[in-house]
C-alpha cells in the first residue's frame, strides 16, 4: 500500500523526513495513540502506523519504507492479515467473521486468508436485537417460484433525496435481493410493477408466488387485481406477526444492522 504526501517542503541538509501532526490534522486525518504506537486514520481506514519508545525525544518512527521521486515522497508498507481482514470487514458492511471466512474459502476476498476479528463496539451497537425471528422455509425448484417482499419505514431521518422507506424483494430460490428506496408508501405498487417487468424480461421466467404482510400498501385493489391478472398467487402473513415473513424481516434487519454499524463507526448520528 502506498500513501502519497503532497504540499511537502524540501529542506537542504535535513537528515530525517518529518511529518507534522498539525499538517495532517488540517487535512482531516485522525490519530489514535496506545502503548507507544500511533495510528493515523482517514475516515475509518488506517493509513499510517508509527512507533515510539520512552527515549526517542517524543518522535514517532513511521513503519514502512520511503519511495522518493522527482515530485513526491510516498509511504509504503506491507499490510498484514489482521489489517486486511479489518478492511474487508468494513468494506462488506460489517460482515460476520463466519461470512468472511466463507468468502476467503471461495477465493472471493483476494489471495490473503482472513484472520480473527477484533472486538468492535460499533458492531455490538449496530446489531443488537430484541427478538429472534424464526426461519421461514419454502421448497422451491427455480428462481421466481416464490418471492418475499416487505416495506420498512418510515425512517426517523429522511435521506438527502427525501426517501424514508425501504422496499425489498427476495427470491426464495437464489436469495438474491433487490432494494428500492421510496419517498412514500404510495410508490410500492409502481415499484413492484417496475421490478417485475425488469426481472421477468431479463430472466425470462414468471413470478408465481408473492409473500408479504397484510399492510395496506400490499392489499390495495390495484395491487391485488394486477397480481390476479398476472397469475401471481398471494400469500399474506397474520397481522402483528412479522415472524411469518421471516425471510424479508431478516433481510431488513441485516441491511439496517450494517447501516447502523457504518454510521456509528463514522461518528454520524
Amino acid at each position: 500500500m502506498v500513501r502519497t504526501l503532497i504540499d511537502v517542503r524540501h529542506v537542504v541538509g535535513l537528515k530525517k523526513n518529518l511529518i507534522s501532526f498539525k499538517a495532517l490534522d488540517q487535512k482531516g486525518y485522525k490519530f489514535v495513540t496506545h502503548n507507544y504506537q500511533i495510528k493515523v486514520f482517514r475516515g475509518s481506514l488506517c493509513v499510517m502506523k508509527a512507533l515510539t519508545t520512552p527515549d526517542t525525544d517524543d518522535l514517532y518512527f513511521l513503519q514502512g519504507s520511503l519511495l522518493t521521486g522527482s515530485v513526491a515522497v510516498s509511504y509504503s508498507s506491507q499490510v498484514d492479515d489482521d489489517t486486511m481482514t479489518t478492511l474487508w470487514h468494513m468494506r462488506l458492511g460489517r460482515m460476520s467473521e463466519r461470512g468472511m471466512a466463507e468468502l476467503s474459502r471461495r477465493g472471493l476476498s483476494g489471495s490473503r486468508k482472513t484472520s480473527s476479528l477484533q472486538f468492535y463496539e460499533h458492531c455490538v451497537f449496530g446489531k443488537q436485537t430484541r427478538l429472534r425471528f424464526s426461519r421461514s422455509v419454502h421448497t422451491t425448484r427455480a428462481i421466481f417460484d416464490y418471492v418475499h417482499t416487505d416495506l420498512w419505514g418510515d425512517a426517523p431521518v429522511t435521506s438527502i433525496g427525501g426517501e424514508k422507506y425501504l422496499l425489498t424483494f427476495i427470491d426464495d430460490f437464489s436469495r438474491k435481493v433487490w432494494v428500492y428506496i421510496l419517498k412514500s408508501k404510495d410508490e410500492t405498487f409502481a415499484r413492484f410493477r417496475q421490478w417485475k417487468a425488469t426481472v421477468e424480461t431479463q430472466i425470462e421466467r414468471k413470478v408465481k408466488y408473492l409473500r408479504s404482510d397484510n399492510g395496506t400498501k400490499f392489499r390495495s385493489g390495484e395491487f391485488e387485481k394486477y397480481c390476479r391478472d398476472a397469475g401471481i398467487i398471494r400469500h399474506y402473513t397474520t397481522v402483528g406477526t412479522p415472524q411469518q415473513n421471516g425471510v424479508a424481516e431478516h433481510m431488513n434487519r441485516m441491511l439496517l444492522e450494517r447501516t447502523r454499524c457504518m454510521l456509528s463507526h463514522a461518528g454520524l448520528p
